[in-house]
């Protein structure tokens, strides 16, 4: 009788929590009271957006969203190191932001720092489980690090979610090995 009595306690006090609001993250709350700086961002125009963010954390200094934007827009700028400071930010105050890896990883794939590129893209894929982008990325970092059937095999999840520029690597790298 004590744990029905209990279990009907902790449902009513989900239950309360979720009618209040309690189960929305900051996170969410950020992505909307900073929407006038990720319309920005996805109207491509980065230099404004990261104004408007680095004006938001000077006041919200732990916001994971603007720390993500602000990588974005600088990943965009091509301002690569400056966002991979900012996707590290970014995890550190919310660690569930995939996209941060994914940043990241091309950030690192485009300085050619392989293996950093591979382990973040490692992490996107522990998210992303039902996207290709993050297996096709960590493919080419297993290629350009020579691990070929560790590349292929993630071409071929990538592929699974119809993923063509996957397709086409895996294309060549058959073509590579029919030649060999």
């Amino acid at each position: 009788m004590e744990v029905l009595l209990i279990g009907f306690v902790f449902v009513g006090y989900i239950l309360v929590r979720l009618m209040l609001g309690h189960h929305i993250t900051q996170t969410n709350k950020d992505q909307k009271k900073f929407q006038p700086g990720i319309e920005m961002a996805a109207k491509k125009r980065y230099k404004l957006a990261i104004q408007y963010f680095d004006s938001v954390l000077e006041k919200h200094p732990k916001s994971a969203v603007a720390w993500l934007y602000k990588a974005k827009c600088n990943f965009e700028l091509h301002n690569f190191y400056e966002a991979i400071y900012d996707c590290d930010k970014a995890a550190n105050y919310d660690y569930s932001l995939s996209e941060c890896y994914l940043i990241k990883g091309k950030a690192l794939y485009i300085l050619e720092e392989y293996q950093d590129a591979h382990d973040e893209f490692a992490r996107a894929v522990w998210f992303y489980t039902d996207k290709a982008e993050p297996y096709r990325w960590k493919g080419l970092a297993n290629h350009q690090m020579n691990k070929v059937k560790e590349a292929e095999a993630d071409f071929k999840r990538a592929v699974n979610f119809d993923d063509e520029d996957a397709n086409h690597y895996l294309l060549r790298m058959d073509a590579v090995n029919r030649i060999n």
